[in-house]
């Protein structure tokens, strides 16, 4: 915690609180459209096959930030709800890569208006120039992090 102008800031707690509230109206956006059968981190899976083509499992986890067996277990029910398909690499038949299903398109392209409005709300109120502000802060913030942490992360 740092003090600031006679003001108490706790930036770890500010940002747990914002992502929480973030996932929380993402679940609670896909529960109201009916698009309940998916959760938020499988429907990212999604849009991040839709934006990639094939991936590895891997690479999935790398841009999530999330570690292998979360991912895989993921994979499994996306795999089953009929959205992804996993194929062996064409190069190293022992990998596996994961690609959209024509289902699993059109799951992304039901949610790409959702997305837009959860874009929209998290901008409301600032400026292009306060976002780049932002984002830049952000990312210093989990650089050094990951400096002092010696984190392996992207």
């Amino acid at each position: 915690m740092k003090e600031i102008n006679n003001q108490k800031i706790d930036l770890g707690l500010e940002l747990a609180l914002t992502v929480s509230s973030y996932r929380a109206a993402g679940q609670k956006t896909l529960k109201t459209c009916g698009c309940d059968n998916v959760t938020r981190e499988q429907l990212g899976i999604l849009l991040i096959l839709s934006l990639n083509g094939g991936l590895y499992q891997t690479q999935i986890a790398n841009i999530m930030g999330k570690d292998r067996p979360n991912i895989t277990r993921m994979i499994d029910v996306l795999e089953t709800k009929g959205f992804i398909r996993r194929e062996k690499d064409a190069n190293n038949r022992r990998i596996l890569k994961v690609y959209l299903t024509d289902k699993g398109l059109e799951r992304v392209e039901f949610a790409k208006p959702l997305k837009e409005r959860m874009n929209k709300t998290q901008y409301k109120g600032f400026t292009d120039d306060e976002i780049l502000m932002l984002v830049s802060l952000l990312k210093r913030v989990r650089q050094n992090i990951i400096e002092e942490y010696n984190l392996n992360m992207q």
